[in-house]
């Protein structure tokens, strides 16, 4: 009885396969077909590789755009939580406090946590 299988290997950047034909009866292994694909660069990626400099990953493309998203996320967040907790000790200023929206689902949330702690 004689059996084919197809072997995958799924790299980042490659994919490797092989197709192996295997008898059972006679404990034969025989290699019916092997390669690689590799996938391509970009042309601003193979000139960046070309000229010695380092290439970025996709990843590492996202997470550095990502990163000052969340910077500013919690700048934005640390900021209305100061905002509640003079809000709640009646220390705004009124002009300044009539300028802040407090009702909010997003503020409600913050607010609800500060009066827990």
């Amino acid at each position: 009885m004689t059996k084919n299988i197809l072997g995958l290997d799924l790299g980042t950047n490659s994919i490797g396969w092989a197709l192996v034909e295997i008898d059972h009866d006679n404990k034969i292994v025989k290699i019916l077909g092997l390669g690689s694909r590799i996938l391509t660069m970009d042309a601003a990626e193979v000139a960046k590789f070309e000229s010695g400099a380092k290439t970025e990953s996709g990843a590492s493309k996202r997470t550095s755009l990502r990163s000052p998203r969340k910077l500013n996320e919690r700048y934005l967040l640390r900021r209305d939580r100061l905002h509640c907790i003079l809000n709640l000790l009646d220390s705004l200023p009124e002009h300044y406090k009539l300028s802040i929206e407090f009702e909010n689902e997003k503020k409600a949330n913050v607010m609800g946590n500060l009066k827990r702690h």
